[in-house]
């Protein structure tokens, strides 16, 4: 009779929960059943009663008991309790597979079995004696009834919602839903794993880990392999804290990100949640493993949910400051920890062509001179348009990240009419072998030195301090030196740092130079200059501790210190 897991226990009252009838002259408890919902609250299984009854008299006699507050969704009145019972589902946001009623009466038994396909349903004397040691009803440990008061949340807004004449999403408008994406996930690694393997309705991937050696290659990818971003979905609103109620795992490279875990649990179901963060993930692919309760995008918009800071134990939590980044791929990762209102000017592929924004020219080139380039557009390359959003960018930004180790890189050209710009080798090979004479006839090689890039670097430096408010913080990430495989790396690499480190001890009123050695630890790169998805939660903690500082000279803070981890 207990075919699934048991999520939801419903118990009928008269002759099932106790003995005798209540309104007919009194009841005898029954001690074990009392004892029953409590053990199956701490399993984290939630209790419910459906009963034909006077209510106030059930919960007077229920307190007298002092189980009443075990219970939750309680439908208590003289109406049938097939459509009891699956308004009591609908508002727990379950599935009535999962569900379990317990009736001493076939005509409810069946009833609910009609209009609750599914549901598990069964007399007390089938399964109370053994129910607590039941495989299907072992549950979670939750000793301090984490998941019980949850549910006391959605009851909450289930009775508030049913007293309103606000349409639904007007209602979660004024619910002030907050979410929080913890990236800690080996801290919540075991609420992770539950997420994936038990979670069915809002689990768009259903890709299980049914194994150990399942559980530790999943492991290996949250922790060894940087192009891997995962984090776990919090959510708060006016009637409580529920929690981590999501998860996603998602793989983003230049030219590709897509989900591989994408999984909630139904207390966030018809809250907008799971299209909040598919939207704040910028939309990656995902194959949806069906049935689904509903698909991504169910909204036409999702604008009554907030991102909500976390307390540091929680991990990093995105800031809302505006953020702009301008670098490498290793600034993907980086910048979902970093803020959740960010624009990125980061490697990638536009019209499958890599675009590199790790280009001096990028920021110093003359606008109009880039707008009138036929040059530029037949390269298909960064454009006018990327140009003026960076300038706009970088206008109203709170806080800048550069990763401009690249400058170093690649060769440097100027096209024939006026526009310079630095390729990456395999650009130079994809243009030479797709038209020869034309890159011969419209880029012009300049015989760029080390000190020539260094200047280069330099003047992007003043540049976006011309543009960026006052009050904006930089921070200009050195090149990594843990990796010093390529000839002459290390000395190239110093000579970037060297500069990097005193520019912004020059200007460090609003320039912040982090030294990648010194705050990430060598066991956390992974190849030959990037990090793994530790290393880069390691490096966002340290970014966003520096940007909560006051900057060297203003009161309370020594003249000469650097804002450097070095």
């Amino acid at each position: 009779m207990i075919e699934n897991a048991v999520k939801l226990v419903v118990w009928d009252l008269d002759d099932t929960f106790w003995r005798g009838t209540l309104l007919e002259g009194g009841v005898a408890p029954i001690e074990a059943n009392c004892e029953t919902v409590i053990e199956l609250s701490r399993r984290g299984i939630i209790n419910s009663i459906c009963s034909k009854n006077d209510s106030s008299a059930v919960k007077a006699k229920l307190t007298e008991l002092g189980v009443w507050d075990y219970f939750v969704f309680p439908a208590i009145s003289f109406n049938p309790k097939g459509k009891a019972i699956a308004e009591m589902i609908e508002g727990a946001a379950l599935r009535a597979e999962n569900v379990l009623f317990v009736d001493d009466n076939p005509s409810n038994l069946e009833e609910a079995k009609f209009f609750n396909p599914g549901i598990m349903a069964a007399r007390p004397k089938d399964v109370l004696e053994t129910l607590l040691d039941h495989p299907h009803c072992i549950g979670k440990p939750d000793p301090e009834l984490t998941r019980l008061n949850q549910y006391r949340f959605l009851q909450k807004k289930v009775e508030e919602r049913a007293t309103t004449d606000l349409s639904n999403e007007e209602f979660l408008r004024a619910s002030n839903i907050r979410v929080t994406i913890d990236y800690d996930i080996e801290a919540n690694f075991d609420r992770v794993i539950e997420l994936i393997n038990r979670t069915n309705q809002l689990n768009y991937t259903k890709k299980r880990l049914e194994t150990q050696e399942a559980v530790e290659e999943f492991r290996s990818l949250l922790t060894e392999t940087y192009a891997y971003h995962a984090g776990c979905v919090r959510a708060v609103d006016n009637y409580g804290d529920y929690g981590i109620v999501g998860f996603f795992l998602m793989r983003r490279k230049a030219r590709k990100k897509y989900l591989i875990h994408f999984a909630f649990s139904c207390r966030a179901m018809n809250m907008g949640i799971e299209q909040y963060v598919y939207e704040q993930l910028g939309r990656p692919d995902i194959e949806i493993a069906g049935p689904v309760s509903y698909g991504l995008e169910p909204h036409a918009s999702v604008d009554w949910i907030n991102a909500a800071a976390s307390d540091a134990e929680e991990g990093v939590a995105a800031s809302n400051r505006r953020l702009v980044l301008l670098g490498a791929c290793e600034l993907l990762q980086l910048s979902s920890y970093c803020s959740t209102r960010r624009v990125e000017f980061v490697n990638g592929c536009k019209n499958d062509v890599m675009v590199v924004y790790t280009d001096p020219g990028f920021v110093l080139n003359d606008r109009t001179v880039v707008r009138e380039s036929e040059t530029l557009r037949r390269l298909n390359y960064w454009s006018h348009e990327d140009a003026v959003n960076f300038d706009e960018g970088i206008a109203s930004a709170e806080i800048v990240l550069l990763s401009l180790w690249a400058v170093m890189q690649g060769k440097y050209f100027r096209t024939s009419d006026g526009v310079e710009l630095r390729l990456a080798n395999r650009m130079q090979l994809d243009l030479v072998k797709r038209d020869q004479q034309w890159f011969a006839d419209n880029l012009k090689a300049l015989a760029y030195g080390e000190d020539d890039r260094l200047s280069l670097l330099i003047r992007v430096f003043d540049r976006i301090g011309e543009l960026a408010p006052a009050s904006c913080r930089v921070f200009v990430l050195g090149a990594n030196t843990h990796v010093r495989t390529e000839e002459g790396g290390k000395e190239r690499k110093d000579r970037f740092n060297d500069t990097c480190r005193g520019y912004c001890r020059a200007n460090s009123d609003r320039f912040r130079y982090v030294d990648l050695a010194a705050v990430i630890p060598a066991a956390e790169v992974v190849g030959r200059s990037h990090f793994s998805r530790k290393g880069y939660f390691i490096l966002a903690r340290h970014i966003q501790s520096l940007a909560g500082e006051p900057a060297p000279g203003v009161p309370g803070k020594p003249e000469d210190q650097e804002m450097s981890a070095a």
